[in-house]
């Protein structure tokens, strides 16, 4: 017998964390900003994105979703514009595959997220198989657990089916909602010490 499976997307996960809507948000690989709109729509407004796509950035700043955004990549041999400590929480959705953003740059969200803060993101199944770097993902989170930088907000999330809402193939394949693309995946929700 077929089930019902529900997607989920990372701003659901996020806004059941119950925390209060005026924390500052920065969107990582924000894209066109669904992510953000989600978020928007359940009181969060304090939301900023960053993606090194102009297009994506000027389409959601049409759109009204981001009070500013940043042209940038999340690199993990270079730090952003950003300053140390500057948001209360980082989502990212989509973020994490070849060519965008490496598990090596982990730390550089840890440094602009604010002591207490939430770092969130969602990985397709697997990420193991992707490179060098990406089949050390779990050891650079533990890395960061061991020195005391942040530590597990809620366990590590495993999804049947689970929503990238906001990636660049979803919105160049003419996804233009929160179906975007469902598939396997994890959500991490990480909060810094």
């Amino acid at each position: 017998m077929n089930q019902f499976i529900e997607t989920e997307s990372l701003a659901q996960q996020f806004i059941k964390l119950g925390l209060p809507t005026t924390v500052e948000i920065l969107d990582v690989a924000c894209g066109t900003g669904v992510v953000a709109q989600e978020c928007k729509q359940a009181g969060y407004h304090q939301i900023d994105g960053l993606d090194p796509c102009q297009g994506y950035l000027d389409g959601a700043m049409d759109k009204g979703i981001f009070r500013k955004v940043y042209r940038e990549f999340i690199d993990p041999d270079s730090q952003t514009s950003i300053p140390d400590c500057r948001y209360d929480v980082i989502l990212c959705c989509a973020g994490f595959f070849q060519g965008l953003i490496s598990p090596r740059a982990l730390p550089e969200l840890v440094r602009i997220v604010r002591p207490g803060g939430i770092i969130a993101w969602n990985l397709a199944a697997g990420y193991k198989d992707i490179d060098k770097a990406f089949a050390r993902f779990d050891e650079f989170i533990m890395e960061l657990v061991r020195e005391k930088r942040w530590e597990f907000a809620v366990p590590v999330k495993s999804h049947e089916k689970m929503a990238f809402t906001d990636c660049g193939a979803a919105y160049l394949r003419g996804f233009s909602t929160l179906g975007g693309i469902e598939c396997e995946g994890f959500t991490f929700i990480m909060r810094k010490l």
